[in-house]
């Protein structure tokens, strides 16, 4: 059986390893409306982002208030808007901060805490879901945007980084990921 906190591991390293890709592209191409979700892939990149921390923080920790950002979605009080983020910089190190959080929330989280009852709010509703639901919630909500993210970067004809599990596999160590087979 998976655990949450695997499943975490691998999301943080693959959407690391999209920040990555994107830092290497111009500036330009990153911002570029392409009429997606959330426009650019600078956009979806912050809305990964914000979307763990204002489940983490927001939904289960219940430590920040949430609010509906300028572009609709809900973040956590106090949340930069995102036309301020002026380089791939910026957005790294609030990956790293909201990254850091989860992390330190996941040690210290042990099963009741995971099985603990969360009212998770959206614009759509009100749901009753457990900590650990809220946690895959997350976990999907970034799948998609990973797809979507693919999807332009082959519409710039760049190749995307590797997603796959056996490829970010948190219970391998990297050395044994990348043997040729």
């Amino acid at each position: 059986m998976f655990t949450i906190r695997e499943l975490h591991q691998y999301s943080s390293t693959v959407r690391r390893a999209f920040l990555e890709k994107l830092a290497s592209l111009p500036w330009e191409t990153v911002t570029k409306n392409r009429e997606a979700s959330y426009y650019s892939m600078k956009d979806i990149m912050l809305h990964m982002i914000d979307n763990e921390e204002m489940i983490v923080s927001g939904q289960i920790l219940k430590n920040k208030p949430l609010t509906t950002a300028a572009n609709k979605s809900t973040v956590v009080q106090g949340a930069r808007d995102w036309e301020e983020y002026r380089d791939m910089q910026m957005i790294r190190e609030h990956l790293d901060e909201v990254e850091e959080k989860t992390k330190a929330y996941l040690e210290k989280a042990d099963e009741n805490e995971l099985a603990r009852r969360v009212d998770f709010t959206v614009r759509s509703g009100t749901f009753d879901l457990s900590v650990e639901e809220c946690l895959m919630q997350s976990f999907t909500e970034q799948l998609y945007h990973m797809g979507e993210l693919i999807a332009l970067l082959w519409q710039e004809n760049i190749e995307p980084p590797k997603m796959q599990w056996f490829w970010n596999n948190p219970r391998t160590r990297a050395s044994e990921r990348f043997q040729a087979s």
